[in-house]
């Protein structure tokens, strides 16, 4: 028999509610940690806090190898190898033993050797002659004919000339000679018979070669290229001296970083001597140690390369002073003793570009080569010109015949001698005057000469123009250097005194204990590199300057360096 539920939805709701008590249960078992895990928790922490002490107070201590401070001037004091020099005394040696200037000096007497041979067109010329001549002839004259049937003359003559040109185109010459003449002719009334006699020629051209000539232009033309070679030489001058200047202030620099990260090392180990006394009796945690010498080690890193840098700058100098590897100066130290200039150097901007225009050896050397074009141009338009000469000349002779010749007075008995003490003032002078006249018919290759000189002139005015105002260019940025460098110093003054009270601050803070041992390492790091900058910027200021005289062509004067001056030993002279 079938028994019916009386209740069935009760049986189904308890059903459902022993499933849901089955999965609540089985989903707190897998998802509870094991019974154990409970234990080793407060176990695990210890363990941990155990571990981080121990980590904490067993940081291995580091012991650094200071570097020498013993800087390059220092060893060269000890060793005696120290050269103290200013500025003035580097350059002097630089110039004295470059080479460039040699060679220079060697052009400069070659352009003088050039001037002479074209003055040698008017130095005075010597000539002389001496001659025989035997003559004979068939004697034709009725009243000599009984004597002799041939004429027989012995000559003997001589002659001494001296002539020169004059530089406004002309020329004289003044000319002596005599002769003696030996015959067999009765009709000679003296035998043997003297002659002497002198003469005074000059010859003057009054249109072509009166103002100009070859002569003349060829001078000229030596001394325009003698003046172009000068030109030439001061600025081979000027750029030695600017590089040396700059290697000189560059080395300054150099010593300067040195000493500054010498000063950052000390601070440095005074830093790590006072954190170690610090963490010993427990006022700071041995990683700030740490810290500080690993800062200490990048600034004697630094300092490795700063002595680097200076023995670097020092053979730079060293080059431009001699290239001879076994000069002196390359066993020396070089120690520079000037120290960079904060003066302020004020001059006004248009006397500035006036005076770089005047000195700028380009635009002088192209002044040259305009009158060099003139005096072509004016040669070219001699040429053109009719040849007008007049010649005038004076003379007179004298004669002497044997002692005891009644045809002649009694003074010209005697001979030679009678004849040349005589010959001035037995008789008047004779004396002439000549005009002479040629003149082209045709000026093509003239015409063409003119027309190529002036397209080569019109060429060098407008070189001219465009280095003109490349000067002037160059002098606006100069001068605008120089005012940038000024405020750059000013600035950079102000950055290292901020720099200085930041590192102040910082000290007392630390120790105090409101900051830490990485703010005062970052306060020493600023405040280094803020006197770095303002060195940077005085030897900038000082290099503006440079470029400042050196764009006005000023900087041999600045420097009282004098090359029109050259002592016997080729050596450059000082003001």
């Amino acid at each position: 028999m079938k028994i019916s539920d009386a209740y069935p939805t009760r049986v189904r709701r308890y059903q459902w509610f022993t499933i849901l008590a089955v999965i609540t249960v089985s989903l707190a078992l897998t998802s509870a940690p094991p019974w154990g895990a409970f234990a080793q928790e407060p176990q695990q922490a210890q363990q941990q806090a155990a571990a981080q002490q121990q980590a904490t107070t067993t940081i291995p201590e580091i012991k650094l190898v200071p570097v020498s401070l013993e800087g390059p001037v220092e060893r060269a004091e000890k060793d005696g190898t120290a050269l103290r020099a200013s500025l003035r005394d580097i350059i002097k040696m630089a110039l004295q033993a470059n080479l460039d200037i040699a060679i220079a000096e060697t052009a400069e007497d070659n352009l003088q050797a050039r001037i002479q041979a074209a003055k040698a067109a008017y130095d005075p010329n010597f000539s002389s002659s001496f001659s025989w001549s035997d003559t004979k002839s068939l004697n034709f004259n009725a009243y000599d004919a009984a004597k002799t049937s041939i004429n027989a003359t012995l000559n003997h003559s001589w002659s001494a000339t001296v002539s020169q040109a004059v530089p406004i185109g002309g020329n004289f010459s003044f000319r002596l000679n005599g002769s003696r003449a030996d015959t067999n002719s009765s009709a000679t009334l003296a035998n043997p018979r003297y002659n002497a006699g002198w003469s005074l020629t000059y010859t003057q051209q009054l249109l072509r070669d009166f103002k100009i000539d070859s002569n003349r232009n060829g001078i000229k033309v030596a001394n325009l290229n003698l003046r172009n070679n000068d030109t030439t030489f001061k600025q081979s001058v000027s750029n030695i001296v600017r590089d040396v200047e700059n290697a000189y202030w560059g080395l300054v620099q150099q010593i300067e970083s040195y000493k500054i990260a010498v000063a950052s090392v000390k601070q440095a180990r005074l830093t790590v001597d006072t954190n170690i006394k610090k963490r010993d009796i427990g006022v700071i945690a041995p990683i700030d140690v740490i810290s500080s010498q690993s800062s200490q080690a990048r600034q004697e890193v630094s300092l490795l390369s700063a002595e680097d840098s200076v023995q670097r700058a020092e053979n730079s100098l060293r080059t431009l002073i001699s290239k001879d590897r076994s000069a002196d100066i390359w066993s020396k130290t070089i120690i520079p003793t000037d120290v960079p200039d904060v003066t302020e150097f004020k001059i006004d901007l248009n006397t500035a570009i006036a005076t770089a225009i005047k000195n700028s050896p380009s635009i002088e050397s192209i002044d040259n080569q305009l009158e060099q074009a003139d005096l072509s141009n004016q040669l070219t338009l001699n040429s053109r010109k009719w040849s007008l000469s007049l010649q005038g000349s004076i003379n007179s002779t004298s004669s002497g015949v044997p002692e005891g010749n009644k045809q002649f007075p009694q003074k010209l008995w005697g001979g030679l001698g009678t004849s040349y003490l005589y010959m001035f003032n037995t008789q008047p002078p004779s004396w002439s005057f000549s005009l002479s006249l040629s003149l082209p018919l045709s000026h093509r290759a003239n015409d063409a000469a003119l027309a190529q000189n002036v397209i080569s002139k019109q060429n060098l005015l407008m070189n001219r123009s465009k280095t003109e105002q490349s000067v002037v260019v160059q002098v606006r940025n100069a001068v605008q250097g120089l005012t940038t460098a000024k405020k750059q110093i000013d600035t950079a003054d102000i950055g290292a005194q901020a720099a200085q009270a930041q590192l102040d601050a910082t000290q007392k803070r630390v120790d105090a204990g409101l900051a830490t041992n990485t703010e005062l390492i970052i306060s020493q790091d600023n405040l280094n590199q803020a006197k770095n900058s303002l060195l940077t910027a005085k030897i900038g200021y000082r290099t503006a300057i440079l470029n400042l005289q050196q764009a006005m062509f000023t900087l041999l004067d600045a420097n009282n360096i004098n090359t029109g001056e050259i002592t016997k030993d080729k050596k450059l002279t000082f003001k």
